[in-house]
């Protein structure tokens, strides 16, 4: 059963403003779903959850014909699973994805449950779901929006088990494990440290020592290991019976050793071959956008939870949890030690980062003079306004659009945060926050990135192969590949070398197409071979904005141009 609101409603009821902010972020991250799976990671994920579909290979991961040894299979399975029920599309592919950001931000609800009111269990789902980086993970999407979500429903089991009040606790044990399992079948061993993290810190902080020492934990274990059992079994056959394989450059790799230890604590030890050497401090700066619009709300949360853990002399009381701590900052410090950091690997953390800015927003409320009070909110406007001014660029300037619906409806929210709301409390805070959001983020899926996706080559080229009926069979890659054309294509397409390659095909009396750069386009021409260009297409790394992109006026320079090329053949030359 839902809990009451204050003027005595269910936070569901149509006339309550959090059932309309509810069902706003339906709308933003569903529509979401329909836009274009990016290069690179993305559509590689996309391409190989379809290939595992096509070859019936679930358990031994294969990546354009070769054998594949880096992310867990989670995503393939539960994406191709859905390619299976519901064909090969943009949502079909994002679905689970989805589904396990749901889950996430349901499992942060009922985690405060247990020990917040119900308002603040409410306000710790509402920011979960209301930030940039849930939002962009929604549409880039990676192993890491399951990772989320799965870690989120482990350390909630946990929560349940360890709590005094609960009943029938071999359930949540269980429960705990199995989502544990799928944590770490999402990417790896973090799965089970982050709510090792968070458990540990809970039960060391109350002295808990016949909670952290107990046999039941076995069960949980049994748990996890069941659901891995299938994953393992596949690497042992694809790797470890064979150790001539040639894995990254290596021969005798283990798949059991490479999941369990170099992938993750590889990183750190130098081991794993990705390195970028971020520096610690890395994962900072990606808080700031990341954690949009609350960020500098997290600030004084976390402030004001270590303080009172100092306090109180790091004892806790047994009224009082510390998984959102521990989930935290322990994940927090051991991800930056990485010798490899990309920004949304930090995003497992983003549901503690809610709780604990939920919990500060009571202290705001109750606690803090009004002086306090007044200063952080007019902080908290001034962070709001930098989406708010970024959406309006994106309108006026980066893709200019005299749509009244998409200036309309983002300023009605925009105007509704700033003057309609009631800050005093924290409910107004966090319903002002939802508002900017969502204002944000319809611009941002309802034109930005459907403005930016078409300058997705890879994308674009298979749209106008099936529109002008060019056989897929007839169609391959040259001096360049991308993994959206294969995904759209809707198959995995043959990558020719080099022109003898070529030349051997052009012996066939069939025509073929294809898909290259300005660099390959020479080498045909220098080579003689007859072709004729289809279309050409602007090409940019979606992914990786810049500046010279984003203003109209140098945009077409930082592209760069793609061919569609027809081959001829013996009778067309």
């Amino acid at each position: 059963m839902s809990s009451p609101s204050p003027s005595g409603r269910s936070w569901y009821s149509l006339d309550n403003a959090w059932f309309w902010l509810a069902l706003g972020l339906c709308v933003v991250y569903a529509r979401g779903l329909g836009l274009d799976v990016m290069d690179v990671d993305a559509s590689q994920y996309a391409s190989i959850s379809m290939e595992m579909l096509q070859n019936g290979q679930w358990l031994q991961v294969q990546h354009r014909q070769a054998d594949y040894l880096d992310k867990p299979p989670l995503l393939f399975w539960s994406s191709a699973f859905s390619f299976l029920l519901f064909g090969l599309h943009n949502w079909s592919y994002k679905l689970p994805s989805l589904l396990a950001t749901a889950a996430g931000v349901y499992a942060t609800w009922r985690f405060c449950l247990l020990y917040y009111p119900a308002r603040t269990a409410r306000q710790a789902g509402f920011i979960l779901a209301a930030c940039i980086g849930v939002l962009l993970l929604g549409n880039d999407v990676r192993t890491d929006t399951l990772l989320m979500g799965m870690s989120a429903c482990t350390v909630w089991q946990l929560a349940a088990f360890v709590h005094p009040d609960t009943q029938n606790k071999s359930r949540h044990l269980l429960a705990a494990g199995f989502f544990a399992g799928l944590a770490m079948l999402a990417k790896g061993p973090i799965g089970i440290i982050m709510p090792a993290f968070a458990v540990g810190t809970h039960l060391l902080l109350q002295r808990n020592w016949s909670g952290l020492f107990q046999w039941r934990w076995l069960l949980a274990l049994g748990g996890t290991a069941l659901v891995l059992a299938p994953m393992c079994w596949g690497l042992y056959q694809q790797f470890d019976l064979h150790p001539e394989k040639i894995v990254n450059g290596r021969s005798g790799v283990s798949g059991l050793y490479f999941f369990f230890w170099e992938q993750s604590f590889g990183r750190i030890t130098g081991e794993n071959v990705w390195q970028n050497d971020t520096s610690p401090f890395f994962f900072l700066h990606v808080y700031l956008w990341a954690f949009l619009p609350w960020s500098i709300l997290l600030l004084p949360a976390l402030g004001q939870r270590l303080q009172g853990i100092f306090q109180q002399k790091f004892r806790l009381p047994v009224s009082e949890e510390a998984y959102s701590l521990g989930g935290f900052v322990l994940t927090f410090v051991a991800l930056s030690m990485s010798r490899y950091k990309l920004p949304h690997y930090i995003f497992i953390t983003l549901p503690w980062a809610a709780v604990l800015t939920a919990r500060w927003l009571a202290h705001w409320e109750t606690r803090l003079a009004p002086t306090s009070q007044s200063r952080w909110n007019t902080a908290q406007l001034g962070l709001l306004a930098v989406p708010a001014l970024l959406s309006y660029l994106l309108l006026g300037f980066v893709f200019p659009t005299d749509n009244l619906f998409l200036w309309g409806i983002p300023t009605a929210l925009f105007g509704w945060a700033f003057w309609k709301t009631e800050p005093a409390s924290a409910d107004g805070l966090v319903q002002r926050g939802v508002l900017v959001f969502l204002g944000a983020a319809l611009v941002l899926n309802f034109h930005f990135y459907p403005n930016l996706l078409p300058y997705q080559s890879t994308a674009a080229a298979a749209r106008y192969a099936q529109a002008h009926q060019i056989p897929v069979d007839k169609l391959a890659f040259f001096n360049r590949h991308g993994h959206a054309l294969d995904f759209y294509s809707g198959r995995i397409l043959p990558e020719l070398a080099d022109l003898e390659q070529i030349a051997a095909t052009t012996a066939g009396s069939d025509a073929f197409w294809l898909y290259t750069d300005s660099t390959g386009r020479a080498q045909l021409d220098s080579a003689g071979l007859h072709f004729e260009q289809i279309t050409r297409i602007p090409h940019f790394q979606v992914a990786l904005l810049k500046p010279a992109f984003l203003n109209p006026a140098t945009r077409m320079q930082a592209t760069e141009p793609v061919f569609l090329l027809k081959i001829l053949s013996q009778q067309e030359r």
